[in-house]
């Protein structure tokens, strides 16, 4: 990081910028897209072949073929994104430093889901026990389902964007007044995990008015049946950190930059309740993802929103567990 760089990321030059001529590389566009789609295309026609033949709908004599071709076009897909990447790098590199230099956040988000589900792969009898509620869980299989997205987030993180140094000048992770930083994350975890706690509350309740069956999702249900050190590791400890170091310090900056303040607090926070694949809390997940943001462009220090967001992760986590052997009843 450049000490000599702006105390907060606000402070950073905003709006259009010269793009790069077309001679300043030598790569071409369309492998890039043309592998994506076609490890797009493999991928889904896989799984949904194994799901067919899962249900008598397709006879094979080996399905799990499906699940390899499925593996195949997964690989095909991320070969095809990490091309794109590469050459965005190479075409932003003449940028002006206090520009984002990076990939599109498009091809790093998917690429976060594309990693994660070759992590996952190996462990679909988990998943379904984790899910579904079909088999045994293994502790390995619930390690790797709960902390693939988080290891996905942090290694597409650190090879894209702050090993190239497509964010210079960024305030150090520990900054000016880390204390402050942390009490502020303190402070306001509290009253961000009563916002979400309230506004989770209220769309499930305008979600049963209108007849839907909202069904518990996976973090839930790890709160479940996980034991309760991993699921602290996973949703209290490595969550926050993996999920701020990519949604506000990679996305946020990126679009900040790019777009102006507007773009960079309502993007982010869209992208943040969108990977969470949740109808439930869509919303909810968005005002904390403006919280965190907030509470991130107003310090300049990203051990701010990585507390705020571990104290409502702990809190949730620590109500669930209470509940869960009984130390604490609700209501019927």
């Amino acid at each position: 990081m450049d000490p000599a760089g702006p105390e907060r990321p606000g402070r950073l030059p905003t709006g259009p910028h010269p793009t790069a001529g077309r001679s300043s590389v030598s790569i071409p566009r369309w492998p890039g897209p043309l592998l994506s789609v076609i490890g797009a295309l493999l991928g889904i026609g896989g799984l949904s072949a194994q799901a067919m033949a899962a249900q008598g709908r397709l006879q094979i004599q080996d399905p799990a073929l499906f699940g390899w071709l499925a593996l195949l076009g997964a690989a095909i897909f991320i070969v095809g994104l990490l091309y794109t990447a590469v050459r965005q790098l190479r075409v932003r590199r003449y940028l002006p430093p206090e520009r984002y230099r990076g990939p599109s956040v498009l091809v790093l988000v998917l690429l976060v889901f594309a990693v994660a589900f070759m992590l996952t792969a190996p462990f679909g009898a988990d998943a379904a026990a984790l899910l579904m509620g079909e088999g045994e869980l293994t502790f390995l299989g619930a390690a790797v389902l709960l902390v693939a997205t988080q290891v996905s987030l942090l290694l597409v993180s650190w090879l894209l964007v702050f090993r190239p140094g497509a964010l210079a000048a960024l305030p150090s992770l520990p900054g000016r007044d880390p204390g402050g930083a942390i009490r502020a994350g303190l402070g306001w975890g509290l009253v961000a995990w009563l916002g979400a706690t309230l506004a989770s509350a209220a769309v499930v309740w305008l979600l049963e008015r209108i007849g839907f069956n909202a069904e518990p999702e996976a973090a839930q249900r790890a709160l479940e049946l996980v034991d309760p050190w991993l699921v602290v590791v996973a949703i209290v400890v490595l969550a926050p950190i993996a999920e701020e170091v990519f949604f506000r310090g990679v996305v946020f900056n990126a679009w900040l930059r790019e777009g102006g303040r507007r773009w960079a607090f309502i993007g982010s926070s869209a992208v943040f309740a969108l990977i969470h694949l949740s109808v439930v809390t869509l919303v909810p997940i968005f005002l904390l993802g403006l919280a965190l943001a907030w509470i991130y462009h107003r310090t300049g220090n990203l051990l701010a929103p990585i507390v705020m967001h571990a104290v409502v992760n702990g809190i949730s986590v620590a109500f669930a567990l209470l509940i869960r052997f009984d130390v604490v009843r609700l209501p019927v």
